[in-house]
């Protein structure tokens, strides 16, 4: 269906378009859990005055599904949301419409009809950039070697705690240089980490994984060391950029 495409009919009855927005969830946002961002999204859609379709029953609500909640402290640049619309798709007027009410913090980047459901993603890639002058000399190098082998750490899953090796869920990594940054020596890990409801991996286990190889502390006063997480993009199991 073309970006100004009309109404699906079924019969003689309406029938409410898909709609996907991709959008970013930085700077104090961050902190909010996912329950308060479905919260400030369900908002934002009602205030765009965009025709969201509302759920049926007493307590009807619009209908909102997120792809890959983030944890609390984690940035993006790749969130996504699918919602549906009724009546005319006028994908440029929802942008508007939606960039209007949105906060500072949140930047519409796109609007668009989907074509696939959010379990085809895959992968997802991920900014952590440390911060410590706890770093030694060859950190980055450290980091690297320990890709190369089993990162042993305790994850949670439905059953419990246990050991797990998390580096099979890694799917690629790379280490930069070991620089100064903010007066203290910084370090950056991009990592591509498997996402699909069978495998996925909250990137704080890296952190995890990390921490001692590198020689970063847990300092967390303010103005002391600290880590940052970004979600830079979500993938398809074929390595394509998820729409």
């Amino acid at each position: 269906m073309s970006e100004t495409s009309g109404v699906r009919m079924s019969g003689d009855m309406l029938t409410p378009n898909p709609v996907r927005v991709r959008f970013t969830k930085t700077g104090s946002l961050q902190f909010i859990s996912h329950l308060d961002l479905m919260r400030t999204m369900t908002r934002l859609v009602v205030r765009a005055d965009v025709g969201v379709y509302y759920t049926e029953g007493f307590n009807p609500k619009p209908k909102l599904v997120f792809a890959l909640p983030l944890s609390v402290g984690t940035e993006s640049v790749c969130e996504l949301v699918d919602f549906k619309v009724w009546g005319d798709v006028d994908l440029q007027k929802i942008k508007e419409s939606l960039l209007r009410e949105a906060p500072s913090e949140i930047e519409i980047l796109d609007v668009y009809e989907p074509n696939t459901k959010f379990r085809s993603v895959a992968f997802a890639e991920y900014r952590i950039d440390f911060y410590s002058s706890a770093l030694f000399d060859g950190a980055d190098e450290s980091a690297r070697e320990a890709f190369g082998k089993p990162m042993i750490v305790m994850k949670r899953s439905k059953s419990g705690e246990s050991e797990c090796d998390i580096r099979q869920f890694i799917k690629s990594f790379s280490v930069s240089e070991l620089d100064t940054a903010e007066g203290k020596r910084h370090m950056t890990v991009d990592v591509v980490l498997f996402a699909d409801p069978e495998h996925y991996l909250n990137p704080e286990y890296v952190v995890t994984a990390l921490k001692d190889v590198i020689g970063y502390g847990d300092d967390i006063a303010p103005g002391r060391d600290r880590y940052d997480i970004m979600r830079c993009e979500i993938y398809g199991a074929d390595g394509g950029i998820f729409r």
